[in-house]
């Protein structure tokens, strides 16, 4: 039963995404352009966009992903991310580390970030946490390749190490999930020695959630969605349900607007290792110059209270 005290937390809860809601939908204008790389098995991981998940598993958790986008296209995105997080001082404290790999064209991208989140109680099973996240992004920008110029006097590689910081929030439950997060507040300068490569760091706001559902005996669905919003670029918005079948097999698909349409699976070989993989199939007319996005994802659970491990694992 939920008191009349735990009622109240919940209602402060709920008011206080709705205020971080507002507000960042008042602040995106238009200035610049989409930075961070995007995954389209997010809700398999969403500790790499927003600190506060860090830990509500209640076990450690390794993630591994890699995706490979517009296979075909010279140059194209090649994303690679490790993520671990893990409860922490009586389970009330969640950390993690994540590092990531972006290549664009000339520009690679290295992440190396850890995280802090902190778990209250609002109600019977619902809990709201609050996290921040630390480290520094290092930039390789190579100029010559851009160019095709041998001259001397242009840089050819330029490093950049940047430090960073982000934070997030998380309601959730066993059953549904809200979750609000900026994974880089800084807006750091990008650019080289000559000033040729005027540009910054943008800031990214990430709106998530899901909920899953019974359908029938054996059968449940889980529907859900993420809001991406950076200045100077169209909100990008990414819908996707999977049907989950004897709490083993995943199917399921994505659409995100205007953008991609995709397909899922994702298979809990045990209530440790899951296995998933998604292929993204692009929509614009960019689509007529390449075979489609691959991602892969890797998942490993680990209980140190030696107590058997909740399967499945919905969020």
């Amino acid at each position: 039963m939920i008191n009349k005290k735990n009622t109240g937390r919940m209602k402060l809860s709920i008011i206080i995404i709705i205020i971080i809601i507002i507000f960042l939908l008042d602040i995106v204008g238009s200035v610049s352009a989409q930075q961070d790389p995007m995954f389209t098995q997010y809700m398999h991981n969403p500790v790499l966009i927003n600190p506060a998940y860090a830990g509500s598993r209640g076990t450690l958790n390794a993630v591994m992903m890699n995706r490979q986008q517009w296979v075909g296209i010279d140059g194209a995105p090649k994303t690679m991310t490790l993520s671990i997080n893990s409860p922490f001082i009586n389970y009330n404290v969640g950390i993690g580390f994540s590092l990531l790999y972006d290549q664009i064209g000339p520009t690679k991208q290295v992440g190396v970030y850890t995280d802090y989140a902190y778990h209250l109680k609002v109600a019977t099973k619902v809990k709201l946490a609050f996290g921040i996240k630390g480290g520094f992004n290092m930039y390789d920008i190579n100029t010559l390749n851009l160019r095709g110029s041998q001259d001397e006097d242009n840089p050819k590689v330029e490093k950049m190490y940047l430090p960073n910081f982000g934070m997030g929030s998380y309601l959730y439950s066993n059953r549904f999930y809200l979750g609000l997060s900026i994974p880089k507040m800084l807006q750091n300068n990008l650019s080289d020695n000559k000033n040729t490569l005027l540009n910054k760091e943008e800031r990214h706001y990430y709106f998530t959630g899901g909920l899953v559902v019974n359908i029938v005996e054996n059968v449940k669905f889980k529907p859900s969605f993420t809001f991406r919003m950076v200045q100077g670029a169209p909100l990008s918005s990414e819908f996707s349900g999977a049907f989950l079948f004897n709490d083993r097999l995943w199917l399921g698909g994505m659409y995100r607007y205007t953008e991609a349409l995709g397909a899922m699976v994702k298979f809990d070989i045990s209530s440790q290792l899951g296995l998933g993989y998604a292929y993204d199939m692009t929509l614009s007319r960019l689509g007529n110059y390449n075979q489609g996005t691959h991602e892969i994802y890797i998942s490993y659970d680990i209980d140190f209270r030696n107590k058997k491990i909740l399967s499945p694992r919905y969020f």
